[in-house]
Parts: structure tokens; C-alpha cells; sequence
């Protein structure tokens, strides 16, 4: 019988809701505009995550496309077109384990291209210092709940959308796919197929830049009930220790110190998709993959069928990741109003960064010789694969140039 990991805490690191009745109100009023049709929208792209242009009373905002959340967001302010369901507030807990009372609104008119989504389900976020004008709000997978399927074509910057059952399937023959089970009926879960076993994770869109996050808490636990496994995964550990966490959730931004692991994966199956030199973090309250797939390959979301089918830039079945760096160190946004910089450098032991020089604590003060005296400054820079120069600096005032894979 195969070991299937992490299933059982998988309530644990996603969104829930624990109250149903409004959800089903949310659901049977949302409607479409149009039925029999396709439809094709020029979209953004930053990283790997998909920005929709909609237009919401004559205005244009951009939405993220998240398959990772049940409901659409908002993260500015409450708008006129922003209309509560009904008083009542229900309980959400978000990625990172926040749990906090909401109320449902409803968008009552957003169109996507020719299409008009009617009495849109939406929930108000907490992110608006983070998203930097890049989205406004986001997309959640009950659209595809309710029929719809999407081809992201992450190649022509395009997205298709439809109702149509079939549509697509000339595109989906012999290409790779996931097949997806739904959780809390608008949660797409896959089953990733690793060398330590079968995991089961969410497929999270509008998870920025990430490959797989595999929560150390989680791992623990799966460990406990299979013991024998603990060998096969000290012998994929290349490292062991602890670090800060820094993630965004629906309620803002978490900091805590956690426990991590960095496992390599010489290979990993995503369904009949092979993803190649594979490295994970367990530094997250998260288990997904996210979407850092989408900067190798367009994607189908097919809805009847309810699978995910790629279509990988370079035309095979398989991608090398190669995201070692990626997990060597990352940033941590500072206090507001400190004179020392924005973020300071969060660096695991052993890595190229910490090799180089720099250490838990330095302050960031350029990138490719721009200063980043704020936040947005820094978060809207593309990430790349080339060494990049960067300048930080120690709490005792010493300076370091050094050169780094941003790829964070």
C-alpha cells in the first residue's frame, strides 16, 4: 500500500471556512453574462503569476488569477461596487494559519473581456502594502467551480476562457497533465509523486515565483507515523536548521522562526509532468506548488475534465528547476521608518550568499545599482536567473558588494 504524505493536515495549511450557508448563497448568486462562448484577453505576467485586466465601473484594475483561493479578493480599499452578502461574518483561515471573521461582498458587474461576472463572491484582504499596484485583487478557482475553463498562455501573454466542454482537447493530446481533486469544492488538490512517497498538495497560482513548499511542521508529523521513511529523508537533507519566515497570507504579511529542511529532489512527478533538480524548503506554513511553473510552461485549467495540462515552452514533458539559490536566502522587510534600509537579508548557513559574505541581519541597500530606499522599489524588479550585483550593509556599518542569482 503506498504512503500517501501530508493528507491528513492538509486543512491545516489552507484556507477553510466553517461556515457553509453563506458560501452556498455566495455561490448560487454569482452568474455569467454569456453561454456557448470563447473568449480571448491580453494578460500580464510577473514572474509567473497572471494578471487579468477587468473593468469594473468604466475603471480598469487588475486581478491575479489564484487557483489557491475559493473566493475572490480585494485588497484596497471598499469601493461603491463592493456590496456586502449580508451582515454576517464568517470565519477564514488563510495560508499561514490566520484565522480572522469576514464578511462576503459581492462585485456586482466585473468584466472580463466580453464576459460580465454577476454577484462575484470577494473578501477583503490585508495585503495592500504589498502589492505595489501591481493587482488589485484576485480570481479565485470557484470560477472554474462554476464552469469555467481558462488556456494561460504564458508565451503570448493570452488568456482564453470558455464555457465549452471540450474545447481545448486537440491542445491537451499528449501533453502533460495533473488531474485535481476538489477540496471544499473550489480547492484544486494534485498529487505530486516524490522519492520519499506521494504528497498531496494544493496548486496555487498565485503563489509568487515558488516551486513546492513542503511545511516542516507537516513533514514531522509524517515522520512520526512512518518512522522507517526518516532515513530515506536525512539522506535527501542538505541541510538542517532554522530561519525567519516571512509570508503573505489573505490577512498580511507573518513573521515567525521556523524549523527547515532543504530536501533535493533529483526528480519529482507533477501528474505526467517531471520537474528536474528539485530543492525544497519546509520553512512555511504552506503545502503547495505554486507558480513558478508557469514561467516554463502555458497552462490549461479544464474544468469538465477537471484537469491541469501544460504545455511546456520548449515542447517536452519535463523541466529542469535548478532552484537551489532560491531557498539560500531571501529578505525580510524592516520596521517602517528605519534609516538602515527596508529589508534586511535572511541567509542559511552554507549557501552561495553566506560564502560570499553576507549574513542574517545585513541591511539591503541596492540592486544592480538602484537603491531601494522602499519596499515597492524592490518587489516590483523581475527576478532572473543571471548573478546580479548587489550591495548590503552589516549592523556595524561595514559595506559588501557582492554578486547573487536573484531568484527569490
Amino acid at each position: 500500500m503506498r504512503k500517501v504524505l501530508i493528507i491528513s493536515a492538509f486543512l491545516l495549511v489552507t484556507t477553510s471556512i466553517t461556515a457553509n450557508n453563506p458560501i452556498k448563497s455566495a455561490m448560487k448568486q454569482m452568474s455569467f453574462s454569456r453561454k456557448d462562448f470563447v473568449d480571448t484577453v491580453k494578460i500580464k505576467l510577473i514572474d509567473g503569476i497572471v494578471l487579468i485586466p477587468v473593468e469594473i465601473e468604466g475603471t480598469t484594475k487588475n486581478f491575479l488569477l489564484d487557483t489557491g483561493a475559493q473566493f475572490g479578493m480585494w485588497f484596497g480599499a471598499k469601493e461603491s461596487w463592493l456590496k456586502p452578502l449580508s451582515n454576517d461574518t464568517i470565519n477564514v483561515s488563510d495560508s499561514n494559519s490566520q484565522e480572522r471573521k469576514q464578511v462576503i461582498y459581492q462585485g456586482k458587474a466585473i468584466k472580463l473581456g466580453d464576459l460580465t461576472i454577476n454577484n462575484y463572491p470577494l473578501f477583503m484582504g490585508d495585503m495592500g502594502n504589498y502589492t505595489c499596484d501591481r493587482f488589485d485583487g484576485a480570481f479565485g478557482f470557484d470560477l472554474v467551480g462554476k464552469g469555467l475553463s481558462f488556456k494561460v498562455d504564458t508565451k503570448d501573454s493570452l488568456l482564453i476562457v470558455t464555457d465549452r466542454k471540450g474545447f481545448f482537447s486537440e491542445e491537451e493530446k499528449n501533453s502533460p497533465l495533473m488531474k485535481y481533486k476538489l477540496l471544499y469544492n473550489t480547492k484544486p488538490v494534485v498529487k505530486l509523486d516524490s522519492p520519499i512517497g506521494p504528497i498531496s498538495v494544493l496548486f496555487d497560482t498565485g503563489a509568487l515565483n515558488k516551486w513546492v513548499e513542503l511545511p516542516q511542521s507537516v513533514l514531522n508529523q509524517w515522520q512520526k507515523r512512518y518512522p522507517k521513511k526518516e532515513k530515506e529523508i536525512d539522506a535527501m537533507t542538505i541541510h538542517k536548521g532554522t530561519t525567519i519566515n516571512n509570508s503573505f497570507g489573505l490577512h498580511g504579511l507573518v513573521m515567525d522562526s521556523l524549523e527547515e529542511r532543504i530536501i533535493y529532489f533529483p526528480s519529482i512527478k507533477a501528474g505526467s509532468l517531471t520537474l528536474n533538480d528539485l530543492y525544497v524548503s519546509t520553512a512555511y506554513h504552506s503545502l503547495l506548488i505554486g507558480s513558478a511553473l508557469l514561467m516554463h510552461a502555458s497552462l490549461i485549467i479544464d474544468a469538465p475534465k477537471k484537469s491541469f495540462v501544460f504545455l511546456p515552452h520548449h515542447g517536452q514533458k519535463e523541466i529542469t528547476v535548478g532552484n537551489k539559490e532560491v531557498n539560500g536566502y531571501t529578505f525580510l522587510p524592516t520596521e517602517p521608518g528605519n534609516p538602515n534600509g527596508v529589508f534586511k537579508a535572511i541567509v542559511r548557513e552554507g549557501s552561495t550568499a553566506y560564502q560570499k559574505g553576507i549574513r542574517t541581519g545585513d541591511y539591503l541597500l541596492e540592486v544592480d545599482g538602484i537603491p531601494i530606499t522602499d519596499i515597492c522599489t524592490f518587489l516590483k524588479m523581475e527576478t532572473t536567473t543571471k548573478e546580479t550585483p548587489m550591495k548590503f550593509r552589516s549592523p556595524d556599518g561595514t559595506e559588501k558588494q557582492v554578486t547573487l542569482i536573484r531568484r527569490y
